[in-house]
């Protein structure tokens, strides 16, 4: 380029640009702070050049866009205040931190209005944001009007480029500082992540964080590294960062081992010589490293008698706690809320419904002060995915930690059976129905039951119940259910029994099909339940 070109580009660039030569520019400006603004706003001045800028008589104004001007002056400038080579001048309220060089309560106006900076020399520097219609209120185009709590920042701190709404963006506020600093590597708040999420005591977890290289520079291999501390941790450890560019997000896994158990603290910061924002160098989660106060005990995810989706739990903590905070989630995310519940007291049963109502007249001897409603419910699925999996039942405390979760497969499970833990494992429950708030059932020895014949006819055929109990005394419930899990009929209601025991009666009311005798006895070291297939036929002329 020639000596005319070279005059040309330096008069256009100095034509367009918005900060009159030999005085500080605006970088930033804090006019919108969430609730009362008072105290709160400031604008910041910043000098990129060798020397000392001054600003006396400099005069800082505040414009209503609302009409043509309308200024109003806000701070003038001292004999003695001036900017020093490279650093910067702050004007603002009593509560900005840190203390500003010029305490004056602002009253800038929210959008879409401005502000503008005169000098001696008759120029000025005015800064615009939102949608305003009279240019004297902006350079170039105004730029964006930031949400409560965002600042206007000067993106680099040295760009003038004509236009405010190229040259300035939303950032959080940062009085004094720099807006982009030439090298700054950041932890972005709340992606701090354990896998998986409620680890068992030394059980080895990978941690993901993830990093933005904000500074005007990239960042080589190997300069930065970040530093994994905290009690939810067996021990701190340390691992290098590869090369990031400018502008880059990169998400960054390492493997630790998870520490003690109990509600713990992970750290992590990311560490660079010469970062210029240690504000956003750190993350931090809390984790539960071992089992949570409530275990999954049973689900049934399967509803065929209209009580509606219930997850039963168990008070695992060795306390009594209340289950007011705890949450209920599905595989899709969707949490219910438990409601407000008395204190369940150490290994007691509770049950999370969809529904109270139904489930009650369903299960009329339930507790209902142990049957909490749940809303909104996570509706679970009846069929598995892809992966073999149906749904992830999770319970969270309080804190949004994970007390306890199932990962369950629907396949070969009836409808209307639930599945529960027992010895340990997950399977279908050996009771149509489920055995809310009861437990598994225990299987006694000795027991016995019998329906015979096992094919009668229809509208009246004879069947006769035959059992053996491993008890002295009992009482005998016999009921027939159908393939899907429906209840058909009630054979047989509490009835006294000693240990062996004998019933003829008429089957009516039931149609032709494959069915289910279950027979439930209560004896004085818990209940019993036994089944027998029973075939009822369509009766022939």
């Amino acid at each position: 380029m020639g000596a005319c070109g070279t005059l040309l580009g330096a008069l256009v660039v100095g034509l367009l640009a918005c900060s009159p030569a030999g005085h500080p520019i605006v970088s930033e400006v804090y006019y919108d702070a969430p609730g009362d603004d008072t105290g709160y706003e400031f604008v910041e001045l910043y000098n990129p050049g060798d020397a000392a800028l001054p600003l006396a008589g400099a005069r800082l104004e505040a414009g209503d866009g609302a009409a043509p001007g309308r200024w109003t002056l806000r701070w003038t400038g001292g004999p003695r205040d001036s900017v020093r080579a490279g650093g910067r001048f702050v004007v603002g309220g009593v509560h900005v931190v840190p203390a500003p060089d010029a305490v004056v309560t602002l009253e800038l106006q929210n959008g879409p209005d401005a502000m503008r900076v005169r000098w001696p020399d008759g120029t000025a520097e005015v800064v615009g944001w939102g949608a305003l219609a009279d240019s004297e209120y902006f350079c170039g185009a105004p730029a964006p009007d930031v949400a409560a709590g965002s600042s206007l920042a000067r993106t680099p701190d040295d760009a003038d480029s004509g236009s405010n709404a190229l040259d300035f963006r939303a950032a959080a506020p940062s009085p004094g500082r720099a807006n982009q600093p030439s090298l700054d590597l950041a932890a972005l708040p709340g992606s701090l992540a354990f896998t998986p999420a409620g680890p068992e005591p030394g059980e080895g977890v990978s941690v993901a964080l993830r990093i933005a290289c904000r500074g005007r520079d990239s960042v080589l291999a190997g300069v930065a590294s970040v530093l994994l501390a905290g009690d939810a941790f067996a021990e701190s450890l340390a691992f290098t960062l590869p090369h990031m560019a400018r502008g880059e997000t990169l998400l960054v896994t390492h493997g630790a081992t998870a520490g003690a158990a109990g509600r713990r603290v992970a750290r992590a910061r990311v560490e660079l010589a010469g970062d210029g924002d240690g504000d956003d160098d750190a993350d931090s989660l809390v984790v539960r490293v071992g089992p949570g106060p409530l275990e999954l005990t049973e689900i049934q995810f399967h509803p065929v008698a209209g009580e509606g989706e219930w997850v039963e739990v168990r008070n695992r903590s060795g306390a009594p706690i209340s289950l007011a905070g705890f949450q209920l989630e599905d595989r899709s995310g969707t949490r219910a809320h438990l409601r407000s519940f008395a204190a369940l007291p150490p290994e007691s049963l509770a049950l999370l419904a969809a529904s109270r109502t139904p489930l009650l007249d369903l299960w009329p001897g339930l507790d209902s002060s142990r049957v909490v409603a749940c809303a909104p419910w996570p509706s679970l699925n009846n069929t598995n995915g892809a992966d073999g999996i149906a749904d992830v039942v999770t319970v969270l405390d309080g804190d949004a930690l994970v007390s306890d979760r199932v990962a369950y497969s629907a396949a070969g499970i009836p409808a209307g059976t639930p599945i529960e833990k027992r010895d340990g494992a997950w399977g279908a429950s050996d009771s149509p129905g489920g055995t809310p708030l009861s437990g598994p059932h225990a299987q006694a020895p000795g027991a016995a039951f019998d329906v015979s014949p096992r094919r009668v006819a229809a509208a009246g055929g004879n069947v006769v119940l035959a059992w053996r109990l491993p008890w002295p005394a009992a009482r005998v419930t016999v009921e027939l259910y159908d393939l899907a899990g429906h209840r058909a009929a009630r054979l047989l209601d509490g009835v006294t029994s000693g240990p062996r025991g004998q019933a003829g009666l008429r089957v009516d009311g039931v149609g032709p099909g494959l069915y289910v005798a279950v027979l439930r006895a209560r004896g004085p070291l818990g209940e019993l339940t036994r089944s027998a297939a029973l075939r009822v036929l369509e009766r022939r002329p």
